[in-house]
């Protein structure tokens, strides 16, 4: 039988024991890290009255069907600078008074802009806006009493002209 002549290292001199201890504390560090984070910022993504919105959308689809029952259409041409907006409008009864063209950003709410459009006459409107390097947006084209409102996408990397609404198409006879 063989005994040692050194004297036993105590465990916490292992380096083994250090392995195991450093995962965990590792981990820990991480979730203050993580919590701190969370805690210092906010992400502007979820709205506090989201079930206030949620019951309001029936409201916002009387808005659209009104659009379509006045036939409404809108051409959206940005300037190529990105500084200006033209909207030609046409439906089967008269517009009144400025329109308001908002344009939202799909992630960041910060984005979000609201322009009021200038009438020139015949249905032509005119705009000034916020140049920004976005590829996407929503648009959405409204009067200012909120009955009616139009809306769709527009990806500036397509081009700078959206249509708006729903065109009734008549088939012609031949």
């Amino acid at each position: 039988m063989q005994t040692s002549t050194g004297a036993a290292r105590p465990w916490y001199k292992e380096p083994w024991v250090l392995g195991l201890i450093a995962g965990p504390a590792v981990v820990v560090v991480a979730g203050f890290i993580t919590f701190y984070l969370a805690a210092s910022t906010f992400d502007g993504m979820v709205s506090d009255d989201y079930y206030k919105q949620g019951k309001e959308i029936n409201m916002q689809l009387v808005r659209d069907e009104h659009a379509a029952q006045m036939g409404l259409t809108a051409q959206v041409l940005v300037s190529p600078d990105m500084k200006t907006v033209s909207v030609t409008a046409s439906s089967k009864a008269p517009l009144e008074g400025p329109l308001l063209l908002r344009l939202m950003h799909p992630a960041s709410e910060s984005f979000d802009q609201t322009i009021e459009l200038r009438a020139q006459g015949a249905g032509r409107y005119v705009g000034t806006i916020k140049p920004h390097n976005a590829n996407h947006w929503y648009l959405r084209l409204e009067d200012t009493s909120g009955q009616w409102r139009v809306q769709g996408e527009w990806r500036p990397s397509e081009g700078n002209a959206v249509l708006l609404g729903t065109p009734k198409l008549e088939a012609v006879e031949q």
